[in-house]
């Protein structure tokens, strides 16, 4: 059951080849970040919030894997739009979630920070639709010269140009978790 004062939560690109790095392994930021994803997600199942699923088609026959990361998987109910360009709204039915949730705060996570994230916040800046990204939600693979740290920063430098962000722990506050309010 969707509450309408709930949040939708958009998750993109929570597929393994966006998470582990070419040598296999996830770093610890993504790591972490992965972590913060799940506890989220399950926080939105329990909660009825809207969520969505938003993934890159393979496109090129490459080695990628694209199955979701296990932890991060769409539940059948969950709408999962895949796309073919770099932003969510390259997927012409994800415009239809974002019409059904007009009036709702939409949170952004996942991976891909440097490409997926920023692409999504520009276009829904663009089309006047607001976006919000929870950055402790956000991971990103290292973009040589620089490593994963690194390439998260100067995403989120640029994200904080395009849309606002709110902390886990912001989250919280505005919307109590119903096993809190409902005792």
């Amino acid at each position: 059951m969707t509450n309408a004062h709930n949040p939708a939560l958009i998750l993109l690109d929570c597929q393994r080849d966006r998470v582990e790095g070419p040598d296999g392994r996830i770093d610890a930021d993504n790591h972490a970040a992965m972590t913060r994803i799940e506890a989220l997600l399950r926080r939105a199942r329990a909660d009825g919030w809207s969520i969505c699923h938003c993934q890159h088609a393979i496109t090129d026959g490459a080695r990628a894997d694209r199955t979701p990361v296990p932890a991060l998987r769409p539940l059948t109910r969950e709408p999962v739009f895949v796309r073919r360009g770099l932003s969510a709204f390259s997927d012409s039915y994800f415009h239809q979630f974002m019409a059904r949730n007009t009036g709702r705060d939409c949170l952004l996570v996942g991976f891909s920070a440097p490409f997926s994230i920023l692409a999504t916040l520009f276009d829904a800046q663009t089309r006047d639709i607001p976006l919000t990204l929870v950055p402790e939600a956000v991971g990103a693979l290292a973009v040589a010269p620089r490593d994963v740290a690194e390439t998260r920063a100067l995403a989120f430098d640029l994200a904080g140009r395009l849309a606002p962000s709110l902390s886990l722990e912001a989250i919280d506050r505005q919307w109590p978790r119903l096993a809190e309010t409902a005792g």
